[in-house]
C-alpha cells in the first residue's frame, strides 16, 4: 500500500509538472507551484526527484514521448498486408499524432510540445531528446511510404525525404498554430495525403 501511494504522489507531481509546463513554461515554474498544484508538500518532492531538472526528464518520458513503439508495430502488422491502403494508414498515423501519448489532451500537449522547442534553444539534453523524437519518426514515415512506392500507391516522382518532412512539418504547424488558433481543423491536413498517391486524377 506504502508503494502504491508513493508512485500515486510521484504521478500527481509529474501531472502537476506537465501541466504547468503548457501554461507557464519550463523557467516560469517553481517547485512550490508543482506541489501545489499536485496538493502534497514540498519535502515529498525530493522523495521522488532530486531537483527540478530531474523531474522534467520524467515528464517527457511519461508525458510528452508520444507512443511510437506500439504505433510502429501496429502500423507494421497493416503494412504486410498485400492489400493494405497506404494512404489510409498514413491518415490513420497523423490522426493517432494529434490524439496525442496516453490520453493526454492534444492542447495541452501542443502546448507543453512547444515549451520544449523554446527550451530545447539552451538546453542540450531536451534539444537530443527532440533530435532523436524527429530522426525516429522520419525513419519510421519513411518506411511507410517506401512501402507503399513498392505497392505502387505512392508516387516516386517526389524524393521521399521531401514528402517526409512535409509529413512532419505538417503535423507539427497545424499543433503549433492550433495554440493561438483553436478554431483551425488540425485534421483537415489528413487530405493532403492524397498529394502523395497514384491513384489521384
Amino acid at each position: 500500500m506504502k508503494y502504491k501511494t508513493g508512485e500515486e504522489t510521484k504521478m500527481k507531481i509529474i501531472d502537476s509538472a506537465f501541466q504547468l509546463l503548457a501554461e507557464k513554461g519550463y523557467d516560469a515554474m517553481s517547485i512550490d507551484d508543482i506541489m501545489k498544484g499536485a496538493g502534497k508538500t514540498k519535502g515529498s518532492f525530493y522523495v521522488h526527484f532530486k531537483n527540478k531538472e530531474d523531474l522534467l526528464y520524467e515528464v517527457i518520458q511519461m508525458r510528452l514521448d508520444r507512443d511510437l513503439d506500439h504505433i510502429v508495430e501496429e502500423t507494421f502488422k497493416e503494412l504486410s498486408n498485400e492489400t493494405c491502403n497506404v494512404q489510409l494508414i498514413l491518415k490513420q498515423l497523423m490522426h493517432q499524432v494529434h490524439l496525442g501519448s496516453g490520453g493526454v489532451d492534444r492542447e495541452l500537449w501542443t502546448a507543453a510540445h512547444y515549451q520544449m522547442v523554446v527550451l530545447s534553444r539552451k538546453n542540450q539534453i531536451v534539444r537530443e531528446w527532440m533530435s532523436k523524437q524527429y530522426h525516429a519518426w522520419s525513419d519510421f514515415i519513411t518506411k511507410i511510404i517506401t512501402r507503399g512506392q513498392d505497392l505502387g500507391q505512392i508516387r516516386t516522382d517526389i524524393d521521399i525525404l521531401v514528402m517526409v518532412n512535409m509529413l512532419i512539418s505538417l503535423l507539427e504547424g497545424y499543433e503549433l498554430r492550433s495554440i493561438v488558433d483553436p478554431d483551425i481543423d488540425v485534421y483537415e491536413q489528413l487530405k493532403l495525403t492524397e498529394l502523395f498517391c497514384t491513384n489521384q486524377p
